[in-house]
């Protein structure tokens, strides 16, 4: 049996990280949870293998764009999964490189940031948990 994928949550709203983790373990994802820059930087340098980072746009101390440009110097393919509470303009705004990134705009249904893991992993999903 494959490892699972391992991803970072990075996201400062305490309800939609918890909510969101335990959607994507209930879907057999390893995820490492972050409340802004900072710890995500922990788990990005002292974890082992990250197959994905979802981020928040807007966090307590920096953005999620500038954490993806950071991490890109050091893991140039790394698939990035942005979710905006301000809505689908802000994509425009983020630079996202397309073939490695996705946006999700808050409020969004956890699936769709499964759907994204899954795309931009080249991974599928065998089952889907209840919401």
């Amino acid at each position: 049996m494959a490892a699972p994928l391992s991803v970072l949550v990075v996201e400062d709203d305490f309800l939609i990280r918890a909510c969101l983790t335990e959607f994507l373990e209930d879907s057999d994802i390893h995820v490492l949870e972050a409340e802004n820059c900072a710890e995500a930087w922990r788990h990005l340098d002292q974890s082992g293998p990250i197959h994905a980072v979802v981020t928040d746009i807007s966090l307590p101390d920096g953005n999620g764009k500038n954490l993806s440009m950071d991490l890109r110097a050091r893991w140039p393919e790394m698939p990035v999964i942005f979710t905006s509470g301000h809505g689908a303009s802000v994509y425009e705004k983020t630079e996202i490189a397309p073939p490695h990134d996705r946006i999700v705009t808050k409020p969004y249904p956890l699936s769709a940031v499964l759907d994204a893991i899954h795309e931009l992993t080249g991974t599928h999903q065998d089952r889907v948990p209840a919401q």
